[in-house]
């Protein structure tokens, strides 16, 4: 038996078993299962995704690059703590029912932070492997010196607006990432969703929106199935239809996509993709690295303290 079919077969009995333990939990109402539903329904849903993915088309990101999976699961951790920072302004979500123990909560603060990135691109594999808009074509187009730039204004604008006014505008802060990001990764010669327009490739493009909004769909469906979760601050024109909520997932799909291409030049390029090439030019040297590593690190610390203390709505304890 190849290492792979092993692995294979370990993530399908763990997706199995994770399962298993949250349902349990969530119907049984056995604490901390219960209030920690999310974190089971997460990942197995994530081991179910990519063991599906990897029998239909022989490769996938845990089983065939499980190197890959462990650090993009370490760089949603970073980057889901960076958005959590953001949060403190914009006051986009607040948290319910947190349990009181520490380590129980940031223990699972931690686990779902760190799904958000491989739910995300995990899912786009397997749209790719059962072959969703495999071959679809659109116009080329040579990108213009002035396009950039348009996209870092849309992007300085959006995020402006969104920080400038929270309450009415903070929906804009996901659009900013996707165009500050994008004309950086084109310019560094990182994968790019832009250079794939310029050749005519909207697939991708179409299957992380399609990931996003069916996570979208899931994730807030385990959200209002656990004990404990997360609620939306959605802007007056809004708040009266939450489930405009889900729009924003496409969105958050490209702009997470954006943001994780530009943060691989940290590795040269590395990214969780099958055919993903090297970065061109001089990677940043191992100082570098290392002082990214300690400033996500202390981030993320700063981002579980901060939660606690201004995000966090109110507090579960049970005996």
């Amino acid at each position: 038996m190849s290492d792979e079919d092993s692995k294979c077969k370990f993530a399908l009995y763990l997706g199995v078993f994770l399962t298993f333990l949250g349902y349990s939990g969530r119907y049984t109402g056995i604490e901390p299962l219960n209030n920690q539903f999310y974190v089971f329904a997460v990942w197995s849903c994530v081991f179910l995704t990519d063991n599906l993915t990897y029998r239909v088309k022989g490769n996938s990101l845990l089983i065939s690059r499980t190197p890959e999976f462990a650090a993009l699961a370490v760089w949603s951790l970073a980057l889901t703590a960076l958005a959590e920072l953001l949060n403190l302004r914009l006051g986009a979500w607040h948290y319910l029912n947190q349990p009181s123990d520490l380590s129980m909560r940031w223990a699972g603060r931690a686990l779902t932070w760190a799904s958000v990135l491989p739910s995300l691109f995990v899912m786009t594999e397997m749209l790719q492997a059962f072959g969703l808009f495999r071959g679809l074509r659109s116009g080329t187009f040579k990108i213009k010196p002035w396009l950039p730039k348009v996209f870092y204004a849309a992007g300085g604008v959006l995020l402006c607006l969104a920080l400038a006014a929270p309450g009415l505008f903070w929906p804009l802060a996901l659009p900013a990432v996707f165009f500050l990001a994008e004309p950086l990764n084109l310019k560094l010669g990182l994968p790019s969703l832009l250079r794939e327009w310029e050749g005519g490739l909207p697939e991708k493009t179409l299957r992380l929106a399609a990931a996003g909004l069916i996570c979208g769909f899931l994730w807030n469906w385990w959200n209002k199935a656990a004990g404990s979760g997360w609620a939306y601050a959605l802007p007056g024109p809004l708040s009266a239809r939450p489930a405009t909520v889900y729009a924003g997932f496409p969105v958050l799909a490209l702009a997470a996509y954006a943001l994780h291409s530009l943060a691989s030049c940290l590795r040269a390029g590395k990214t969780w993709e099958e055919a993903a090439w090297p970065m061109p030019g001089k990677a940043p040297g191992a100082a570098a690295r290392w002082a990214a590593a300690v400033l996500l690190l202390l981030t993320s610390y700063i981002a579980l303290r901060a939660v606690d203390s201004h995000t966090v709505t109110l507090y579960l304890g049970w005996i």
